[in-house]
């Protein structure tokens, strides 16, 4: 029986690289749940293993024909695992300028410490509105409203990977103007 479905899973393998859309279908509906299972294991989210699924099959349809899999429960476990791994790496980065203001104020203890941490939340306020309309408006729905990039760009018809950048560029502005902004407090 194992052979047997062996057998199957390859055969549907190399029609899926000659574009075969039944087949790719078929070998999606196939191995959909053990990609998910694998990405929910590791990131314990499901609407984020959802994401991870998801963006695993559409790469594996765009570079089916280029890729040569031979072991396709192998390459799913790679794939998830290698996602799983940049979502994390991604998330370490962007990190919201309200998590960075709490560590700045865990990190003080002086008593004119409420005054500062109200400076630095209309200074934060006023970065975030210096962004470019676009950015802004990715940013507030990313952080305040708790939307990840694919819900976004759904939201505003545009690409998830221009929702990608656009936040990263905006994340790392403000980033950047927020850092040189605490080391200049603990100066003065």
């Amino acid at each position: 029986m194992a052979n047997c479905k062996s057998h199957k899973t390859s055969n549907l393998l190399s029609r899926s690289q000659t574009q075969d859309e039944q087949a790719f279908t078929a070998l999606y509906e196939e191995h959909w749940a053990y990609v998910f299972e694998q990405a929910f294991i590791r990131c314990r989210q499901y609407d984020i293993a959802e994401n991870i699924t998801q963006d695993i099959f559409v790469a594996l349809w765009d570079h089916m024909e280029e890729l040569g899999i031979e072991n396709i429960r192998g390459y799913l476990y790679a794939a998830v695992k290698n996602r799983v791994l940049n979502w994390f790496e991604k998330e370490k980065r962007y990190v919201p300028i309200a998590e960075l203001l709490i560590e700045y104020q865990a990190a003080t203890d002086s008593s004119d410490t409420p005054l500062l941490d109200k400076e630095l939340v209309a200074v934060a306020e006023a970065l975030v509105k210096s962004l470019s309309a676009k950015q802004q408006l990715i940013y507030r729905m990313r952080y305040e409203q708790e939307l990840d990039t694919a819900e976004i760009a759904n939201q505003l018809k545009m690409n998830r990977k221009t929702v990608q950048n656009q936040l990263s560029l905006a994340l790392a502005q403000l980033r950047a103007s927020l850092a040189l902004l605490l080391v200049l407090s603990k100066i003065f």
